[in-house]
């Protein structure tokens, strides 16, 4: 099945370790166990209770319909999954016991089961004993829940242990969101309001051969690469590539500059214009790290509900902004924050 199915585990470390697992012998399972008061119990035999994973792994199945006459378009419609994503110290329940279930039961198994790190702190495992553990609801506080999400999916290798601290997560939203992204769309926003009446201008068509174009038009294979791999923070890595790139291109290009030559406005029309597409382009490859910062962006580009896209491919194509499109500023997407001006968490 294993080597039928070279997907079935990844990433290729906790694949390797279930095949040698395997390879090395199989007893028989029990699944019921007599030591304990709790659980579900056995029908035929009062004193057992059900082995806690065969009932587990089994709600799968339940949990989404299965069994359940009145559900059973529900669950034709969600089963089998393409992902799992477990611990990487539970794979050998999902990786070995879950599939024999399935194989016994003539069901069809999932895809891949993806067996995910631990995070550390300081190089040890969280752990309630020890005290060193974050908490999440703290985090959100003090980063806000897109940045949160955007740490992990960018910054920790998503099937390796990462680390965590306060410290490289205020590095990384500063960096990346602060003054890249954010910066970008206030500073691109703040031009078009006192240029162009604050509405997407017109741009000539010279302006369709253009830096930021050459990279938006190869970024979705190196995106989409990326996440069918699993490997958000290569993804991530693409999509910053791009928006430190239109940081750069407002810089070369001037546009404040551009604005004292009359005989220059078709010039600065066009930066503003492909400044203005790239934004609308990048807050659609962010939606999955940050959903609701790439639905604000929408909203302040004067465009639709990002959530109706379902085509990424077709909608990150070259060329689709509206001119003439009102544009609102908006507050900071994301202030900086001092590191040394944190709550204590």
């Amino acid at each position: 099945f294993y080597d039928e199915h070279p997907d079935f585990i990844r990433p290729v470390t906790r694949r390797n370790e279930i095949v040698s697992f395997v390879k090395g012998g199989l007893n028989d399972l029990s699944i019921s166990r007599s030591s304990f008061d709790w659980g579900i119990p056995v029908p035929w035999d009062e004193g057992h209770v059900f082995y806690v994973w065969a009932d587990a792994l089994i709600a799968y199945l339940t949990g989404i319909g299965y069994g359940d006459g009145e559900r059973e378009a529900e669950f034709d419609g969600r089963w089998p999954i393409q992902y799992h994503f477990v611990g990487k110290d539970i794979t050998r329940f999902h990786c070995v016991i879950w599939p024999a279930m399935l194989m016994a039961a003539g069901m069809p198994i999932t895809h891949t089961v993806f067996g995910h790190g631990f995070l550390l702190t300081k190089g040890e495992k969280m752990s309630k004993s020890k005290g060193n553990g974050l908490m999440p609801a703290d985090l959100v506080k003090v980063f806000g829940v897109d940045a949160y999400r955007y740490y992990f999916m960018s910054d920790v290798q998503f099937g390796h242990d990462g680390s965590i601290s306060m410290e490289r997560m205020v590095q990384v939203y500063n960096a990346d969101l602060a003054n890249t992204w954010g910066n970008l769309v206030s500073r691109v926003t703040n031009m078009t309001t006192k240029y162009f009446e604050g509405r997407v201008p017109e741009a000539p068509a010279a302006a369709a051969e253009n830096p930021l174009r050459e990279i938006a038009d190869t970024l979705y294979a190196d995106y989409d690469a990326c996440m069918a791999e699993v490997d958000f923070t290569g993804a991530a890595a693409a999509v910053q590539k791009l928006a430190s790139r239109v940081n750069l291109y407002v810089e070369e290009s001037a546009p404040w500059a551009l604005a004292k030559d009359p005989a220059r406005a078709d010039e600065l029309a066009g930066v503003l214009y492909n400044c203005l597409e790239a934004i609308r382009i990048i807050a659609l490859y962010l939606a999955p790290f940050m959903p609701n910062t790439s639905a604000e962006v929408f909203r302040r580009l004067g465009l639709g509900d990002i959530a109706e896209v379902t085509d990424i491919k077709e909608a990150t194509a070259w060329g689709q902004l509206p001119a003439s499109v009102a544009v609102e500023v908006g507050e900071p997407l994301f202030p900086r924050l001092d590191v040394d001006n944190l709550p204590e968490l």
